[in-house]
């Protein structure tokens, strides 16, 4: 069976439409003489006579008439086949811009997007650290794609999908009285050396409400947005952090840190990921949402038992 070249139906279908040479040929930005030995090539190919041609008219055959259905969908098909090859193409290929806090940028999103490449390899990554109401700001001015924060108490206008959920604990050196007593002592908190993230921020603010719904009133002797600092400042002593498990996971397997529960009402936190609201989330951006869940319960959940 002979292939039939898709230039020939092309040329075919045009000379159907406009029964012109001449026509056909500006169409399809060729030269007449370019359409007239495509046509007698298809015509070889097939085995018979498409048009029938005379020096004023060119008319299809019975053949042509038939062959024309076939020839337009065989054409369409084909657009149809490019046109999905191209999308597919775009989605390996673009841009993903996401504002994270400092956490999610040093904990989670590197392990997220070494699974992003493996898909999207030819995606470009703009990463913003910043705080979260800046990043709202960035993702309602269409500067940002997506946000990756602990959710704040307001988002107006905002998608808000979890990926994670941790909890807020106190970290200690094993030489603190709370770790020999393995409790921490709620009479005693106002009297420690508390180690806080900044006085300001949502992480502040959210343990500064906690405390005060218990009647605590708290006063920190470091105020520190760094994780790794908060976590030298307790290795070296200097007080008691309030930080995640999972963040210091390892120095806790190792012994060197000793993490303990805040009380019986506890400090939950989500995680997750912001959308504008009139944002259709591409296919990429899905994957990405999809990978920093699967990132977060790894994290959050197996650190935690």
């Amino acid at each position: 069976m002979t292939t039939i070249d898709s230039q020939y139906l092309r040329v075919f279908c045009a000379l159907a439409r406009h029964l012109s040479m001449s026509r056909a040929a500006q169409e399809l930005d060729l030269t007449p003489s370019a359409v007239s030995h495509c046509l007698k090539a298809l015509e070889t190919d097939l085995g018979c006579r498409l048009f029938e041609r005379t020096p004023r008219k060119l008319a299809l055959t019975q053949a042509g008439v038939e062959f024309v259905t076939e020839a337009e969908a065989i054409l369409q098909r084909m657009n149809s086949a490019r046109g999905k090859l191209r999308n597919w193409m775009d989605w390996r290929r673009g841009r993903l811009r996401i504002a994270a806090s400092t956490t999610a940028c040093q904990y989670i999103l590197p392990q997220a997007l070494r699974e992003f490449r493996e898909s999207f390899p030819s995606f470009t990554i703009q990463i913003d650290p910043c705080p979260v109401r800046q990043a709202l700001e960035a993702i309602g001015g269409g500067e940002m794609d997506l946000g990756f924060f602990v959710e704040p108490a307001q988002h107006t206008g905002m998608n808000f999908i979890v990926t994670g959920q941790d909890e807020l604990q106190y970290l200690v050196n094993p030489v603190h009285s709370w770790a020999r007593n393995k409790r921490a002592s709620r009479d005693d908190v106002s009297s420690q050396n508390l180690i806080l993230p900044e006085r300001g921020s949502d992480g502040h603010t959210l343990i500064e409400n906690y405390f005060r719904r218990s009647g605590i009133r708290i006063q920190p002797f470091i105020e520190i947005d760094n994780e790794e600092a908060i976590k030298q400042f307790v290795r070296l002593d200097l007080g008691i952090g309030m930080l995640l498990r999972w963040i210091a996971a390892a120095e806790i397997s190792q012994g060197s840190l000793l993490s303990l529960p805040l009380g019986r009402r506890r400090l939950r936190r989500n995680w997750g990921i912001f959308h504008a609201r009139g944002h259709k989330l591409s296919f990429a951006e899905n994957v990405f949402i999809d990978l920093c869940r699967s990132v977060s319960h790894n994290l959050m959940t197996e650190s935690a038992n």
